[in-house]
C-alpha cells in the first residue's frame, strides 16, 4: 500500500495540470476495486448519480450483464467527483480529455491505455518495476484488505455484482457492505499516504 500510494501521488504530480481526471480515475481504481480500468474509462455521465451515491457500471466484464454492477463512493469521494467539470450530455464519457493537444481532442474519451500510460510513467519516475495498473490498484488493495476484513466481506462489499432479483434489498445491502470495505481502504491509504509525505519532506530537508 505504501508503494501504491507513492505511485498515485506521483501520478497526481505529473498529470494533474495536464489531465486531472487521470489521477481521479486511478485513485478510484485503487479504492473501488470492483471497477476494472476499461470499465472506468467507459463510465458515462448518466452512470454517475451523486445524489443517490452510486456509480453504475453498465457493461461489466464479469457478473450479470442485465443490471451491471455498482460502486458506492463515500462522502469524501462524492465531494471529490463534484469538484470536476461535468458534461450536460448524459451520453458523454466522464473520463475524457479536457484540453486539445497533440493526439488528443477536447471531449474525446480517454484511450484504452491512457490510465496505464500515466501509471507506467509514475512507476518509471519512482524506479518501481513490475507493477502494472491492474495489479497495483485492485490486487494490491484487495490483498492488503485481508488484514482487516474476511474474504467474504471483501468479496461482497468489494467485488460483488448485481444478481439478486430483489434488487432494492440487494442495492441497500451492497451499499452497507461496500461502506465497510471503502472505510477500511481509506484508513489504509491515508496511513500509507502520510508515510509518503513524511518521506518526501525528509528528502527535501536533506537536500
Amino acid at each position: 500500500m505504501k508503494v501504491q500510494q507513492a505511485i498515485i501521488s506521483e501520478v497526481k504530480r505529473i498529470s494533474f495540470d495536464i489531465e486531472p481526471k487521470v489521477w481521479l480515475g486511478i485513485k478510484l481504481l485503487a479504492t473501488y476495486i470492483k471497477i476494472r480500468p476499461g470499465e472506468m474509462r467507459n463510465i458515462r455521465e448518466r452512470d454517475i448519480n451523486l445524489e443517490s451515491g452510486y456509480i453504475h457500471i453498465a457493461h461489466p466484464k464479469e457478473g450479470t450483464k442485465k443490471r451491471g454492477k455498482f460502486a458506492y463512493p463515500d462522502a469524501e469521494d462524492i465531494e471529490l467527483i463534484r469538484g470536476f467539470p461535468r458534461s450536460i450530455d448524459p451520453d458523454s464519457y466522464f473520463f475524457h480529455h479536457m484540453s486539445t493537444r497533440s493526439g488528443a481532442k477536447i471531449g474525446k474519451q480517454f484511450g484504452h491505455k491512457y490510465f496505464k500510460k500515466w501509471w507506467d510513467k509514475a512507476c518509471d519516475n519512482l524506479g518501481v518495476k513490475g507493477v502494472d495498473l491492474y495489479g497495483g490498484t485492485k490486487h494490491s488493495t484487495a490483498t492488503a484488505l485481508g488484514e482487516f476484513l474476511t474474504p467474504e466481506q471483501i468479496k461482497r462489499g468489494g467485488t460483488g455484482s448485481a444478481t439478486n432479483k430483489a434488487f432494492e434489498r440487494y442495492f441497500q445491502l451492497r451499499r452497507t457492505e461496500s461502506a465497510k470495505v471503502v472505510s477500511a481502504i481509506k484508513k489504509m491509504q491515508k496511513k500509507q499516504a502520510g508515510k509518503v509525505v513524511k518521506m518526501r519532506n525528509k528528502k527535501m530537508l536533506i537536500r
